[in-house]
C-alpha cells in the first residue's frame, strides 16, 4: 500500500478488487469451469451429474471462496486469490501436511488439491466432520472435550520444526496498529468514549510492558472454532493462509476469545465457556511440555478491547450506559483477563 494514498483511493481500489472477484466467482460456478478444473479431482472423469456451488466468502479483503459439490458428494473449495500470494499459500499447505499434519495423522491441516496459476485459484478438499462452533450450545463437558482436542492440534502445529512464511515480530503479532486505527475511528464518532478507552489502553500498556520478545512457533494466524473440524478420530483445521512464525500465545488468545463470545451468542451465558477454556489451556500446556504463553494476557486483553471497539463502532454496545449488557460483557471480560483471573 502506498503511504501517500488517501482513504478514498484505498476504498476505490478495494471496491474494484471486489467487483473483479464477483465476476471471477461467477465464472468459477459455470459448468465449463467446473468440468475442466474441478471434476478431475472428484474421481469423475466422465461428464454428467449435478453441480451445486455456493459463494461463502467474498468481502473484497482477500481470497474469495466458492464451495463446490457434485451430486451431493464431498465438497471442494475454490479459493480465488486477487493478488500474487496464492502460490505461497499452496506451498505452505503442502509443507504443513508433509511436516506431520497430513494423511494418517489424528491432527491434520486442510488438503490442497491443485494450484491453477493461470486462474490464480487454489482447490482444497473439504474438511471432514463438523466445525467446533456447532457445539457452542452443547453440554459444557462436550465442548470442553472438543476444546481439548483443538488445543492438542494447535500444540502439534506449534511444536513443528517447520518455519514457513515471513516471521512476525511481537510488534506485528500484537496488531497494535490495527487496534489504533479502529480506536481512532470510534473516538471520532463517539468522543465521550475516549476516557473509558484510555483507561483500558493504560491496562493494555501495562500488560505490554511485561511481554517477552523472541517466543516464536509456526502459528495458524486465524485460529478460531469455526476453522476446527472434528470427527471421532481426526481434527482438521482450515484457513491457514496466514500461517507464519509468530508468538504462539496469539493463536491461543484468539481461540479463547472467539470461543467465549460464541458460547455467549449461542446461550446468553458466558460462564458456560469457563470449563471449555480451562480444558483448552490445560491440554495445550500439557502437550507443549512448558509455558509458551508468557504473552497470553497481553494478546487476549488486546483482542477483547479491539472487539469492544467494533461493537461500539457498529452501535451494538452503548458506552453511554455502563450497565448496557453488551458493553458490560466486554468490560467484564477485559478486566477478568487483565487482572489475571482467566487462567492466562
Amino acid at each position: 500500500m502506498n503511504p501517500t494514498q488517501t482513504r478514498t483511493q484505498i476504498h476505490a481500489q478495494s471496491h474494484q478488487v471486489k467487483e473483479q472477484q464477483v465476476l471471477r466467482a461467477e465464472r468459477v460456478r459455470t459448468p465449463e469451469f467446473l468440468d475442466r478444473y474441478v471434476r478431475p479431482h472428484l474421481g469423475s472423469a466422465a461428464g454428467g451429474g449435478s453441480w451445486a456451488t455456493n459463494v461463502i466468502q467474498l468481502d473484497g479483503t482477500g481470497a474469495a471462496t466458492v464451495q463446490i459439490e457434485l451430486d451431493d458428494g464431498a465438497p471442494v473449495f475454490a479459493k480465488l486469490f486477487p493478488f500474487e500470494d496464492g502460490p505461497a499459500v499452496h506451498a505452505k499447505l503442502q509443507a504443513l501436511r508433509t511436516a506431520g499434519l497430513g494423511h494418517g495423522s489424528a491432527y491434520q491441516s486442510v488438503e490442497p488439491l491443485a494450484w491453477y496459476g493461470d486462474e490464480k485459484i487454489l482447490l482444497c478438499r473439504g474438511a471432514p466432520g463438523e466445525p467446533m462452533s456447532t457445539l457452542f450450545a452443547a453440554d459444557s463437558a462436550d465442548l470442553a472435550a472438543a476444546a481439548a482436542r483443538a488445543a492438542s492440534w494447535l500444540a502439534r502445529l506449534h511444536s513443528l520444526d517447520l518455519r514457513i512464511g515471513t516471521p512476525h515480530s511481537l510488534l506485528v503479532t500484537g496488531e497494535l496498529t490495527s487496534l489504533a486505527k479502529r480506536l481512532a475511528k470510534v473516538a471520532v464518532a463517539s468522543p465521550g468514549y475516549v476516557d473509558a478507552a484510555l483507561g483500558m489502553l493504560e491496562q493494555v500498556d501495562g500488560l505490554a510492558r511485561d511481554t517477552v520478545d523472541g517466543i516464536q512457533a509456526q502459528s495458524h494466524g486465524q485460529f478460531r472454532p469455526i476453522h476446527v473440524f472434528l470427527t471421532e478420530d481426526v481434527v482438521t483445521v482450515i484457513d491457514l493462509d496466514r500461517s507464519a512464525p509468530a508468538d504462539p500465545a496469539r493463536d491461543v488468545a484468539e481461540f479463547l476469545h472467539r470461543m467465549r463470545q460464541g458460547v455467549y451468542s449461542a446461550t446468553g451465558d458466558i460462564s458456560r465457556a469457563d470449563e471449555p477454556c480451562a480444558a483448552f489451556l490445560a491440554a495445550y500446556r500439557e502437550a507443549t511440555h512448558g509455558d509458551r504463553l508468557v504473552n497470553l494476557r497481553f494478546h487476549w486483553a488486546r483482542y477483547i478491547f479491539h472487539s469492544l471497539n467494533r461493537e461500539i463502532k457498529t452501535g451494538d454496545a452503548d458506552w453511554r450506559d455502563r450497565d448496557d449488557t453488551q458493553y458490560r460483557l466486554y468490560v467484564n471480560e477485559f478486566e477478568r483477563v487483565a487482572e489475571g483471573r482467566a487462567g492466562a
